[in-house]
Formats: C-alpha cells, structure tokens, sequence
C-alpha cells in the first residue's frame, strides 16, 4: 500500500513540473507537499540490513541443507531464540560435521551467541547404544508419541541404534531411517551385549504368521505371536520344537516347520525375477497400511522391501528412496525393455518448474502387469485394455529400476554381509 502512493505521487509530481496551468504559487506549494510525501513514503521501503537473527537463521539453514537434506536419514534439529540481548542457539544433530561447521560458523559471524548443540546419540543413552526389536512387528513412530504418524516397522531380533531418549528412544535403523520407538518395544544393550546377540546362533521365522509356545506343544500357553522375518536365538532343541530366547531372556518352543537356521535360510537363497515375482504373488490380500512393512499390514514400499527380504535382500524404506537404486530401465520407448522382478515407480516427472515427485511404487510381474499395495497387495496393468486397467497410475508412470544384478551398490544390500539381526 506504500509503495503504491509512493508510486501515485511521484507520477504526480512529475506532471506538475511543466505545468502552466496553476500559478507560481500554488504549484510550488502542491510540488513542496508532494516532495515531502516522497521522501516520507520512500524512506518507508528502503533497503534494510539483514537483521542478526534472521543472518544466524540463514547460516543454520545453510548447514542443514548441506549435511542434512533428507530428514528421513539424518538429525538436524536446531532453534534460535534470543533473550534480551542474548541469541540462544541449541539443539540436536546426528552429524558431527554439521555441529562443528555451524560451531565455527556461528563463532565467525556472531561469536557472543550461545550455543548448545548435542551431538546424538547422547547422554540420555548412556552405554546401551544398541537395541534389540522384543516384539513380532514394534511400530516406528515420526515423533516420541502415539499420535504421530506410522514411519515404519520393526522386526522381532533385528538391532537398531538407540540415539536419544525422551520417553520414547529416537532410534536409527539398520537401512539408516530414523523414526522413534515405545521403549517398551526394544531392549537396550551395550555394545558387547549386543555382540553377544548378533554372533549367537539363531533361527528366523520363515511361515508368514505363528506363534510362539511356552512349551513344546502347540496346546500350550503362548508366549508371543510371530510373523515372517522374526529372528530369536537358539537355546536348544526338543522334539519337533527350538527353544528358543527374546532379547529380553523370556524362554519359548518354536516348531521347527515354521523356521529354519539363520544361516541355513541365508544359504537357500536363490533369487531370479520369477522368483521375485512368486513371493510378491504370495502376500496378495494382505491390507494396505502406511507404514507397514510386515505382514500384519504394509504400504508399497514396505511390500517391495518385503518381498526382497524374502530374498535375503535389504533395501532401502521408501519409495523415493528405492527410486534411487539398482539401475535405470528405459521406458522411453515402451515397456519392452522391462523385466520381471523390476521396480516401478510413480508420481511426477520432473519439469523445469517442478521436481521429480515420486508417490509410489510397485513390482513389474511381467506383460503390461504389476502387483502393488493400493487398499491390499493386488495385480493391475498399465495396458488400457486389460479389465484391470490402473488408469491413475498409467498415466503416472515416472521411471523404472533394476534391482536383480546390482547387489552391494548404494541401497541394496544382502543380510548375509551385514549384522541387521
């Protein structure tokens, strides 16, 4: 609105200058009034410097976006208050170079500033750094409450790093996501506790669901329900049955048809894009859930890493993230060049005004067709023909991805090199 008068008058006075239709006196008292509005208005909206405040929040921001651009895989949390003439400057990080270049930073520009930065994991851990999954599936959580929104799930025996606790412990994941846990969801160990764990002989629930049994028959109290990819340690055998152990020492019997030896089940494995394909055929039905990644409930990209896992193989949480392994398949010129067991991927293609946004994703079986979690674990087609048509996703179709040959490159990884369980 000021700039605008400022504007009005300033045409104004120019047209006045030349004019002869008012007398000597009057312009010279409307060009006088008018020169004063000018300067009054003008002064409203010059150019000030940036204030303190705002310079620290620019240098904090800056930092982020270099160390921490995906908040998904790294903890970058920082504030900036000022109190009467103090600036306050605290917060969290996963990233010691993030705290030590804003440190300098902050010390270059504003060296009367406070700052507090804690590098995590921090001292509310202690010497428990580790964590053991106790339950069949631990629900991962956006934030330390309930309320937040499903970031991901959590298998019964598989580790994570235990980084902050604040009524619930923010944890990082063995694929690197990081979301936070119910405490009474994990087992917190040290470091050689936790050796202890990942060296000791296990077995891994390979039915898709179970349970587990007080004693050595299935008539018997049950001690937990147990779902595909649960790993506990051997304790012995009886019968037909494992004893087996929780992280947290409770002793149960699990029937040796519904598990196999740990590294007998990573030794059977044998993947192939038929292969792929059958396991992903094989949870069809099973619900739609937003952040699921077991079979009590999964979203695409929990599905996609699921049927992968089936295989021995850990990719990473989502979609957008999947996106990003294995190897590009052209789909310029069709669908020719697909292969079964490929990944496709979908949402919107990158534009000069707007970035690539990929929403989902789903496994190619083959022939036009694919199989997705949209409501349940379902097969629809991208051919307009067919009766199950996906037209929305159809037109939708951003990219596709090899994963099948490109083991041990970024995002795909084989349990049998890593300590995940």
């Amino acid at each position: 609105m000021i700039k605008s008068l400022y504007l009005f008058y300033s045409q104004i006075f120019c047209l006045l200058l030349p004019c002869e239709l008012f007398n000597d006196m009057l312009r010279k008292d409307i060009i006088i009034s008018l020169f004063v509005c000018v300067i009054i208005f003008g002064s409203c909206f010059r150019t000030e410097p940036i204030a303190e405040l705002d310079r620290i929040g620019m240098i904090i921001d800056s930092v982020g976006a270099k160390y921490a651009p995906d908040k998904r895989d790294a903890v970058y949390e920082i504030s900036i208050e000022k109190r009467e003439n103090t600036i306050l400057v605290d917060g969290f990080t996963s990233i010691a170079e993030a705290r030590d270049e804003l440190a300098e930073r902050l010390q270059a520009f504003a060296p009367t500033a406070v700052g507090n930065i804690v590098l995590l994991p921090d001292e509310s851990i202690g010497d428990k750094s580790f964590g053991i999954i106790n339950v069949s599936v631990a629900d991962a959580r956006t934030g330390n409450d309930y309320d937040a929104e499903m970031a991901t799930q959590l298998l019964l025996g598989s580790s994570v790093e235990l980084l902050q606790r604040d009524n619930w412990y923010r944890i990082r994941t063995s694929e690197g996501y990081l979301a936070w846990l119910d405490c009474g969801l994990v087992v917190p160990v040290n470091s050689d506790e936790w050796k202890r764990w990942t060296e000791a002989k296990k077995v891994i629930f390979t039915d898709d669901y179970g349970f587990a049994y007080s004693a050595p028959r299935t008539d018997r109290r049950r001690v937990s329900d147990l779902v595909f990819g649960n790993v506990l340690r051997i304790d012995g055998e009886v019968g037909s049955f494992y004893r087996v152990l929780y992280p947290d020492g409770r002793q149960a019997y699990i029937l040796k048809t519904q598990c196999l030896p740990y590294e007998c089940w990573i030794a059977s494995m044998e993947i192939s894009g038929e292969s792929i394909v059958r396991e992903a055929m094989a949870l069809k039905g099973i619900p739609y859930m937003w952040g699921g990644t077991s079979v009590k409930g999964m979203d695409c990209s929990g599905f996609v890493k699921t049927v992968y896992l089936r295989h021995g193989l850990r990719l990473r949480r989502d979609a957008s993230q999947q996106a990003r392994t294995g190897a590009p398949v052209d789909i310029s010129d069709g669908l020719k060049n697909l292969g079964a067991g490929d990944l496709l991927f979908f949402g919107r293609k990158a534009t000069e005004d707007q970035a690539e946004k990929i929403r989902h994703v789903a496994i190619y079986t083959g022939d036009g067709d694919f199989i997705h979690a949209s409501g349940y674990i379902r097969e629809n087609s991208l051919i307009a023909s067919r009766d199950n048509y996906d037209s929305i996703n159809a037109n939708e179709l951003v990219c596709a991805r090899r994963i099948l040959g490109y083991l041990a490159t970024d995002g795909i990884e084989s349990l049998a090199d890593k300590t995940i369980y």
